[in-house]
């Protein structure tokens, strides 16, 4: 928990319900209507949607309290007004606000577009075995060190690269 909170803002969704459940007493769907409406009134969406992802369906008057939210101020309060109802209880200092999100997520690796696993081809397999980082290193360092001759001479079977011309001369077999 939190220094300085009521301990209520830290602890999961799961706990804070029941620990209304067994302190007070509430039945579990009032209970979970109580955490969602005292977070959204704080700001925090993170219950609502946890919530609602565990299948949880609010109570009517929650329902009204998200549908105020979706809201402009004056279209709440003109629904306050034709509801007659007290607009203290109500009342939540914030809105949702519906923003376009960038693309689709990232598929993990070996799923299709269907979303079902693909088995890993038969042949492929990591580049380099599951050795540590510098033992890496030192093979890529000795691989390279291999293919270099010392002198800066090529080795046996290797051939180096004809030298460009210098302007105005003509490379060996070049017509004028």
């Amino acid at each position: 928990m939190r220094k300085g909170d009521n301990g209520a803002r830290s602890t999961p969704w799961n706990e804070q319900v029941a620990h209304l459940m067994s302190r007070e007493g509430m039945p579990r769907d009032k209970a979970r209507d109580r955490i969602i409406v005292e977070s959204l009134k704080r700001g925090d969406s993170h219950a609502l949607a946890a919530l609602l992802i565990d299948g949880h369906v609010p109570a009517p008057n929650v329902r009204f309290l998200l549908a105020l939210m979706l809201l402009d101020n004056t279209e709440a309060e003109a629904a306050i007004a034709r509801h007659h109802v007290d607009p203290e209880p109500w009342w939540v200092p914030y809105r949702f606000v519906f923003k376009a999100r960038p693309g689709k997520p990232p598929r993990p690796h070996g799923v299709g577009k269907d979303g079902a696993e693909r088995p890993a081809p038969k042949n492929s397999g990591p580049m380099m075995p599951d050795i540590g980082y510098e033992a890496a290193i030192a093979r890529l360092d000795q691989a390279v060190r291999a293919t270099d001759a010392p002198g800066g001479k090529p080795m046996a079977g290797q051939r180096r690269p004809a030298p460009k011309p210098k302007r105005g001369q003509r490379r060996p077999g070049q017509k004028a």
